[in-house]
């Protein structure tokens, strides 16, 4: 019997990225996170299309990438990490096929889908169009750039999740994920932002939460959604005002059985904090996972 309700999990990037440093790689981050006592990563194949020595995410490139894939995976069974789930390349302008970069972003995207599947991972977390001012997300437009990435998707053994931003309603999540016959990545750090209750957004959800993206801020404080970048922080749980019983008391409703899974920025943290920033957050979901059972 395991000790926590749900396995714990952070996104790669949690030891990979860096301020103005290379990145550590993939391989390095499975044992980082198996040594601080995580039991699942998610992949983050975000930085794939990214240029630049310290931005760039290499291990999709090139035509060996299948082959590191299996060795990702070998490498977590090894570590006794699992793999639910990744992240797919960030790519907002699904429909800006006229752009140089297009054929690089789709392929990059496709192969990100076919490599979460070799991993064993089920879903792709992906985000859905929004406005320019980032205050609504547009259903038509998102369903139409994504069908065809669900379509590829299922025939790899995978789902997409569609992740909730800053200002998306979990109505107009619902929808789009139905539309798609996918699924939903709860991100509680955008639900802050918007001003959402956790445990109502989650019960409006319902089992179609498959994944979390789960870190705290400081919610809007009252400024436009078109300041979300600034106001979307990343922290740790406890750095912010997040509400966590809420979250938590969201959860347990639907009955949700995936990872525990954290989407916290470190890439400024020096690296000989780097070990001690992670048991935190170790002790930290302990503490939030152990409301649950009190």
């Amino acid at each position: 019997m395991r000790k926590n309700k749900w396995l714990l999990s952070s996104n790669s990037g949690l030891y990979s990225a860096r301020q103005n440093a290379p990145r550590f790689s993939v391989m390095d981050t499975v044992d980082f996170l198996a040594d601080a006592g995580f039991e699942a990563i998610d992949v983050n194949f975000s930085a794939t299309i990214t240029e630049g020595a310290f931005l760039h995410e290499p291990m999709l490139d090139g035509d060996g990438w299948r082959e590191r894939m299996a060795e990702l995976k070998a490498k977590a069974d090894q570590r006794g990490l699992q793999i639910f789930h990744s992240h797919a390349p960030f790519r907002y302008n699904y429909l800006d096929t006229g752009n140089p970069l297009y054929p690089m972003w789709d392929e990059m995207m496709h192969r990100s889908i076919e490599a979460t599947g070799l991993l064993g991972g089920k879903h792709i977390v992906v985000h859905p169009i929004v406005t320019p001012d980032r205050s609504t997300t547009l259903v038509k437009e998102t369903v139409h750039a994504l069908e065809p990435l669900a379509e590829y998707a299922r025939g790899a053994g995978v789902r997409l999740a569609v992740e909730n931003m800053c200002g998306t309603a979990p109505e107009t999540l619902l929808e789009i994920v139905e539309r798609l016959d996918a699924d939903v990545c709860w991100d509680n750090g955008h639900a802050h932002i918007q001003g959402l209750d956790q445990e109502e957004s989650l019960a409006a959800l319902g089992t179609r939460v498959k994944a979390l993206h789960i870190h705290d801020n400081y919610g809007s404080r009252g400024r436009p959604l078109s300041d979300a970048p600034q106001c979307d922080l990343h922290q740790p749980p406890f750095f912010g005002d997040v509400d966590w019983d809420s979250f938590l008391r969201g959860l347990e409703r639907i009955g949700f059985d995936g990872p525990f899974n954290y989407e916290v920025q470190s890439k400024n943290i020096p690296d000989l904090l780097r070990a001690s920033h992670a048991r935190y957050l170790v002790h930290a979901a302990e503490e939030l996972m152990g409301r649950i059972t009190k």
